[in-house]
């Protein structure tokens, strides 16, 4: 979809009551070229979304939701995002897509191109799997050309962002051993949803860091499809992925552990990095010995990265940050929007965070 860099285009949201959805409208609310032409909820379906989230003013706090009907929306709107869990809108993105609509998924439901890894890591069998191999995963820095070409796209998960990202420059340079991926990470309690949990309670997570689901995720399979691809169809990439909460809201913070086939410096491996990242926009090499911290991306679609080199172990060590609702989710959609649409890549996007 090819527009004009003055045109107009208008989005449908369903699902927008969750805080991918509502992280979207706020970027789109700054968009010169999006405007909302529908929300649509389930259960919050007839509510005034200012009532739901008193920060967003009028005109957009005023909008009433409407329910998830996929045709009201396609008939509003000029590109269709879906904000809900996996499984639940699988068969509503195929009806958008079938109608002819630009669709964005922000679910896991068509990530994958192995039906087989979807039902064995989600635990339901995928209605569209026809589909799959249509999707392109919507992560710019590896598939920016399939993107511009394309009216469907799977937003990645928050974790394998932050993971792919950090591992990538190394993958596809050949300098570290595939078969020895560990990837550690802490998220703040905002990926987890909005709905209340015991796990997200305020009493449980608060003064309190946890791991969970150790080598068992949901988006262990991102990681190896997408580095695996990198390496160019490398059968035996395989990341050990360690996943942690902690008590933030928003950030994810994921240190990357490979071994390096040959003696290299940092300044070697720095040199790696930033010569891979040298063009994007929104991924920024730190200088040596330098380390992000998940404050430093807060609001914004970048990536911060920064490396290290054990040379006891001639390991690698890279350090990324996301912001989980931005680069992580809704941002990374507007900035597979505007490739889509042929607009400039960072349109509507923050890159500088609130501060302190």
């Amino acid at each position: 979809m090819v527009t004009t860099a003055g045109e107009q285009k208008s989005v449908a949201v369903l699902g927008a009551s969750g805080y991918g959805g509502v992280e979207f409208l706020r970027l789109v609310a700054g968009h010169p070229n999006l405007e909302v032409a529908y929300c649509g909820g389930h259960t919050s379906a007839g509510e005034r979304l200012g009532d739901l989230y008193p920060h967003l003013p009028a005109p957009l706090g005023d909008t009433v939701l409407g329910g998830l009907d996929v045709e009201a929306a396609a008939e509003a709107a000029d590109i269709l995002v879906f904000c809900l869990p996996h499984a639940a809108g699988t068969d509503m993105i195929a009806q958008a897509y079938d109608l002819g609509k630009m669709v964005v998924d922000f679910s896991a439901d068509y990530r994958l191109k192995n039906v087989e890894d979807y039902e064995a890591y989600y635990s339901v069998t995928h209605t569209h799997p026809e589909l799959l191999q249509t999707a392109v995963y919507g992560l710019p820095e590896l598939h920016r050309a399939e993107i511009a070409a394309t009216r469907f796209i799977a937003v990645p998960g928050c974790y394998p962002t932050s993971v792919i990202l950090g591992f990538a420059p190394a993958v596809k340079s050949g300098i570290i051993d595939t078969g020895l991926l560990i990837a550690d990470s802490k998220s703040g309690v905002s990926g987890a949803g909005r709905g209340a949990t015991l796990t997200t309670h305020f009493s449980e997570v608060t003064e309190s860091f946890s791991a969970y689901k150790v080598a068992s995720h949901r988006h262990t399979p991102e990681m190896d499809q997408e580095l695996g691809g990198l390496a160019a169809g490398d059968s035996a990439l395989q990341v050990t992925f360690v996943p942690h909460l902690v008590p933030q809201i928003r950030g994810i913070l994921s240190t990357c552990y490979g071994v390096l086939k040959s003696d290299m410096s940092v300044a070697d491996v720095h040199e790696v990095y930033s010569e891979f990242y040298a063009d994007e926009p929104f991924v920024n090499v730190h200088p040596l010995g330098k380390l992000p911290a998940t404050k430093y991306v807060t609001g914004t679609n970048r990536c911060d990265i920064g490396v290290a080199v054990d040379p006891r172990t001639r390991r690698l060590v890279a350090v990324a940050v996301i912001d989980n609702l931005t680069k992580g989710l809704a941002g990374a959609a507007v900035q597979c929007i505007n490739l889509a649409c042929g607009w400039a890549e960072t349109t509507g996007l923050p890159t500088i965070p609130c501060w302190p």
